[in-house]
């Protein structure tokens, strides 16, 4: 597994347990020119070609912009930021975008079509070993790679300069091979453009060799603009006190319209007790509120409620094909009725015959107290081609008994098994989604023994690429509105997930490839179709849910449109207002 793939399973979201609210005081509207936002979490860098968190990506999308943006509520759809128009050539390998004129950085340098093509190809060199590079890497090199590291060493800077060119005032990227999420992956944090003559004042990468091989993968924070910015954005950064507040000033300069508030002011407040009191003083806006006062904050009066709008998160439970032998959590590793062997899940029937025997309705209405849905496949609702109507499993006693006595040749019924199920400390959710599996699989047969431990985080990424854990619950958040984010790491032999189950068929492996590198709609649509199916059919893993969001607002806040791409409200700053 490559250190890319990896890097994207640190913003996996485990429990559903931070949501985004406003409140006000008996009707009286304090600060109305300032947006104040009570968070429980700090930015981790304010270099968009680091940063790879949502908290420092709610920031940036204020301070920098990028050449395109989502269209209101799409996923699919832009609309023209700092390019002003674009073009994708026939065989999808040739994207050109005119950039716009007449605009200046913070800092009064004007944004030439060079400082784009520094933005990406600085991405490129940088590629800190943690961050989002991998995205622009995988279009721009090909299936597969996501690095600028090679085994000889790093890719040479002239193949780097290739992939990005300046022609007049266009900017054209030369793609490895057709890539139709490329458009997506442009208009999110990590397509931000910077002031190249700025970055190299201050000791960044001035396009020589030398200072490629000097700043490529630097230590955490080491970014020279790690903490410092410069952008084009509506609002520019005025302080950032790591762990206390990071406040942003409206750019009076702004080349678009002028954002209504003065000032946006995001405050870390741990404690939801300090949080819910200043919601009820008014003295912020929003807050992250814990999904347990959920119900209490929807009492409250003057709020308007959005609710069971889809994430792009999803939770499965996962099947280790190949355990390692030295794993604690395999009892004798025999199928001796007190463990099971290494090779357990390798038998479809006993993926099968835990997928039928896993309860949706109890897990969404206990666990999620409704805000959550079952989907069929890794796609969530809210990416192009996702279809309902995929075949799906149901809660069904009878059929998981009757795959299970199939099982190992009938070993499996006769003799039991024993084994632990892991799921992440704190998870409350993921308890009872484990709970509920290892209480219907006992009752269909006392012999089917399910331990559960809780395991800090942390632990179950290390133990789960080792392969130690026989089965397990984790989720997956999306880093750009595509299918290809969900089912290359759920189902692709290389991919974060199927890598570390060792679980690799070449049938899906050519269907996922090809469905990536098609620039026909209606083809893609019918490549998906099949890999839904051979997710049915193989049941690499159970699709527990996807979780389902809620936003409440007071009802003198206006402006509010959700894009599941936009999962902070940070990154709503600028086309809300107060009155």
């Amino acid at each position: 597994m490559t250190k890319k793939r990896l890097a994207n399973i640190v913003i996996i979201i485990i429990c559903f347990s931070v949501l985004p609210f406003s409140g006000c005081n008996d009707g009286e509207i304090k600060n109305p020119d300032i947006f104040v936002i009570a968070t429980i979490t700090d930015i981790a860098s304010l270099d968009p070609a680091y940063a790879y968190d949502i908290p420092s990506a709610g920031q940036l999308i204020n301070i920098y912009e990028t050449l395109i943006k989502f269209d209101s509520n799409s996923t699919s759809e832009f609309i023209p930021c700092l390019a002003t128009e674009w073009t994708i050539s026939d065989d999808g390998k040739t994207y050109r975008f005119k950039i716009r004129d007449g605009v200046v950085f913070h800092n009064g340098n004007p944004l030439t079509p060079e400082d784009v093509e520094y933005s990406f190809e600085r991405g490129m060199v940088q590629d800190y070993v943690l961050g989002p590079q991998w995205m622009i890497f995988e279009p721009l090199f090909g299936l597969g790679n996501y690095t600028s590291r090679t085994e000889d060493g790093l890719i040479s800077l002239d193949e780097i300069k290739s992939k990005v060119e300046v022609d007049g005032q266009w900017v054209q990227f030369n793609l490895a091979t057709p890539y139709e999420p490329f458009l997506q992956i442009l208009a999110s944090s990590w397509g931000s453009i910077v002031d190249m003559n700025w970055c190299i004042e201050n000791g960044d990468w001035n396009g020589t060799e030398e200072s490629y091989e000097a700043l490529n993968s630097p230590v955490p924070g080491g970014s020279p603009i790690n903490s410092m910015t410069n952008g084009t954005g509506p609002f520019m950064l005025e302080l950032w006190e790591p762990g206390i507040q990071i406040r942003l000033v409206r750019n009076d300069n702004y080349w678009g319209a002028p954002a209504s508030f003065e000032r946006v002011v995001t405050q870390v407040v741990d404690e939801w007790g300090t949080r819910k009191l200043m919601l009820e003083l008014g003295d912020v806006d929003c807050a992250a509120v814990p999904s347990e006062a959920i119900e209490e904050v929807k009492e409250m009066p003057g709020i308007l409620v959005y609710e069971s709008v889809p994430t792009l998160i999803n939770q499965a439970l996962f099947f280790q094909f190949d355990i390692d032998p030295g794993s604690t959590l395999i009892g004798s590793g025999q199928l001796d009725g007190n463990g099971i062997p290494i090779d357990f899940f390798s038998d479809v029937d006993v993926r099968k015959g835990f997928a039928y025997a896993f309860d949706w309705d109890t897990y969404i209405d206990q666990a999620l107290t409704g805000y959550g849905q079952q989907i069929p496949s890794p796609i969530v609702e809210g990416v192009p081609y996702y279809e309902p109507d995929w075949p799906s499993y149901e809660l069904d006693l009878a059929k998981a008994e009757e795959r299970l006595k199939a099982a190992w040749d009938g070993l499996l019924w006769e003799n039991g098994f024993e084994m632990t199920l892991v799921y992440s400390s704190g998870d409350i959710t993921g308890k009872i989604a484990c709970e509920i599996l290892q209480n219907n699989l006992f009752e269909i047969n006392p012999l089917f023994r399910i331990n559960l431990q809780l395991m800090a985080f942390p632990t179950i990424l290390d133990d789960m690429v080792l392969g130690r854990l026989p089965m397990y619950l984790n989720g997956w958040q999306a880093d750009y509105p595509d299918p290809h984010n969900f089912v290359f790491p759920y189902m692709h032999s290389r991919g974060a997930f199927a890598q570390s189950q060792r679980y690799s068929n070449e049938v899906v492996d050519d269907l996922i490839e090809q469905a990536i590198s098609s620039s026909s709609h209606s083809e893609r649509q019918s490549l998906y179709d099949q890999i839904a199916q051979l997710y049915y059919d193989e049941v690499p893993s159970i699709m527990v849910s996807q979780f389902l969001g809620v936003f409440f607002l007071p009802d003198w806040i206006h402006g509010f449109v959700y894009n599941p791409i936009r999962p902070a409200y940070e990154m709503y700053a600028y086309y809300l207002s107060k009155g």
